[in-house]
């Protein structure tokens, strides 16, 4: 439930604050991805698409992946759990998580993979949806004695309403979780609210999400809570909107002419699929654009500071 927000923007008082920097586009057809660190090494986590996603951008493989990219050189430190989809990742004491729908996407079994190099991967069942819920995007975060992740389900279940929900689930190891009660604890059943970010910081989950606007735009807003039922908003929202800063290539001569020319005449109403974490100083950001019609393109952003005062900064 999103409390009410009217009386809080008419009585804030919000100060002029930092934005995040848009860097440019690094890739093309890639979408949902997780930026981590890894032994002090910064890599992506990437679900590769199969074709039934990502066709009108080229892709005809029939079975997509997961795989870790390192991102000063752009090139893949991995690859494994063939036909998965919509993963999400999370690295603690020597080990990387990584959370996934099994499939191509829209399933309803979600997949635990544990490895402590990147090489050698261990995998569970980490929960099982009823037939009518379809599982989308992930992001799992630690909270208040537990770890949290948060799932975009669809699919004609009476938890989702109106597609996409995000609904919750609980773990004291990582590997072993249960759902809370997914109509009471879920953000919101009354309209589109896809691409969960989930993070933690004093008290609250701060959950960043895809927005339905008007007019075929797609925006990402921000929201916390303290117990994942009564979400407040951000004053300062949306976190970001498409524009022109999504069309500069970052090392444009890792791309072909047909390629960048593809980018540059490509529709851009769509700012998705946000994730962050800390490195060096400041909050690493990807994020996907493009028309949500299978044109989509992974980019990167910056924000001059830790990820705690950039989710902050939208309610302070």
């Amino acid at each position: 439930m999103l409390q009410n927000y009217n009386d809080t923007i008419k009585q804030a008082r919000i100060p002029r604050r930092k934005r995040l920097k848009k860097l440019g586009t690094v890739k093309l057809n890639t979408v949902e991805t997780t930026p981590v660190v890894w032994q002090d090494r910064l890599l992506r986590f990437e679900w590769v698409r199969n074709a039934t996603w990502g066709a009108p951008g080229g892709i005809d493989r029939e079975v997509g992946y997961y795989h870790f990219v390192d991102m000063e050189t752009e090139t893949p430190v991995c690859q494994f759990a063939a036909d998965h989809s919509f993963g999400c990742c999370y690295a603690e004491n020597g080990k990387m998580y990584v959370h996934g729908v099994r499939g191509g996407g829209g399933g309803n079994v979600l997949d635990t993979f544990v490895s402590s190099d990147l090489q050698s991967w261990e995998s569970s069942v980490a929960l099982t949806f009823p037939d009518d819920i379809c599982l989308y995007n992930t992001s799992v975060c630690k909270g208040d004695g537990r770890y949290v992740m948060a799932i975009e389900i669809g699919g004609k279940n009476p938890a989702v309403g109106k597609p996409f929900t995000c609904v919750f689930a609980e773990s004291t190891d990582l590997l072993h979780w249960s759902m809370l009660d997914m109509m009471e604890y879920s953000y919101s059943r009354d309209r589109y609210t896809a691409c969960p970010c989930i993070r933690y910081v004093d008290g609250y989950y701060y959950m960043i999400y895809l927005e339905g606007a008007p007019c075929h735009r797609w925006i990402p807003y921000i929201v916390r809570s303290r117990d994942l039922k009564t979400f407040e908003l951000g004053v300062t929202n949306p976190v970001m909107w498409p524009d022109d800063a999504d069309k500069q290539v970052i090392c444009p001569e890792r791309f072909t002419a047909e390629e960048l020319d593809y980018m540059e005449h490509a529709v851009d109403c769509n700012n998705s699929d946000f994730d962050l974490c800390d490195y060096q100083g400041k909050t690493v950001i990807t994020y996907s654009w493009g028309n949500q019609y299978g044109k989509e393109f992974l980019a990167l952003a910056e924000y001059d500071g830790s990820s705690e005062a950039f989710l902050k900064s939208f309610f302070e």
